[in-house]
């Protein structure tokens, strides 16, 4: 069991190169085709005459003729002479939308490879798409965080196990990575105010990855005064953990959005690359 078709989201010149790294990693290791898809927005023109208004146009189309042609020199230049079959996809999209077209594009895939929104970057709003793509798509989602180098990745993988719809999903999902992991732990981590001797371990998805080959341990343990967010962090650094396994969004989205969640504290604070299935 393995991803045959990894399909790799690139929105940005500047961390084009940090997000193909796991990405070709992951292509080689599966020998995999590895797609790499850029969306660039279509440059309306405006709907009464301006001064200057076609040269304006022209300019930022200019622009992002140039940014789409950077970026498919990275990935050409990331994916030449690998193991791996390379396909390169730039395809126009909607200014304000460009997850429709990549969730045109993410059905058919095995994995979805994307970028952590950075909160430093004004377009983040409009093109940092990871949890739309985890939502909307069906499929895993590979998040790489903004900050970091990730050159290889799953040889310590961390589950955040809950039991429940979406940690099974995203566990089944990365099959492939567990399979292939040194150590797996599966995290089970209780809120606020339940007594640490009182966890009841569930042990079903470790003897189940066993029947798989995989050997996981289980650790237990207590967020806190933290959130359970902060917790899984936490673990991660003691672990040495490379890489997250989670479900997205047990809850609405609205209602993480409104009183926070998990979820959402991970996808905006992970330090690891973080595999999101819901």
């Amino acid at each position: 069991m393995s991803y045959k078709t990894i399909l790799v989201y690139l929105n940005d010149n500047r961390r084009a190169e940090a997000i193909l790294e796991p990405a070709v990693s992951l292509a080689e290791r599966n020998n995999a085709h590895l797609i790499g898809l850029h969306v660039y927005a279509t440059v309306p023109a405006p709907p009464v005459a301006v001064p200057y208004a076609a040269d304006v146009v022209n300019a930022v189309a200019a622009a992002q003729q140039k940014e789409t042609q950077e970026i498919a020199a990275v990935f050409s230049r990331m994916t030449a002479g690998r193991s791996l079959v390379a396909e390169w996809r730039a395809e126009k999209g909607p200014r304000v939308n460009p997850a429709s077209v990549v969730l045109e594009h993410s059905r058919a895939a095995d994995l979805i490879v994307t970028g952590q929104t950075d909160p430093d970057w004004e377009a983040t709003p409009l093109v940092d798409i990871a949890e739309h793509l985890a939502l909307g798509s069906g499929r895993p989602v590979l998040v790489v965080p903004y900050v970091g180098r990730y050159t290889t990745l799953g040889r310590n993988v961390a589950i955040a196990w809950k039991a429940g719809r979406e940690a099974s999903r995203a566990v089944f999902d990365a099959l492939p990575l567990l399979k292939q992991a040194e150590q797996v732990q599966i995290l089970e981590i209780s809120e606020s105010g339940a007594s640490r001797t009182g966890i009841a371990v569930d042990s079903s998805i470790a003897i189940t990855l066993a029947r798989h080959g995989i050997k996981p341990s289980v650790r237990t343990s207590v967020a806190g005064e933290i959130s359970v967010g902060d917790e899984i962090l936490s673990r991660l650094a003691d672990l040495g953990a490379d890489l997250l396994v989670m479900g997205a969004y047990g809850h609405s989205r609205m209602r993480e959005l409104v009183f926070g969640g998990v979820t959402r504290h991970i996808a905006r604070h992970m330090t690891v690359p973080t595999l999101l299935s819901h």
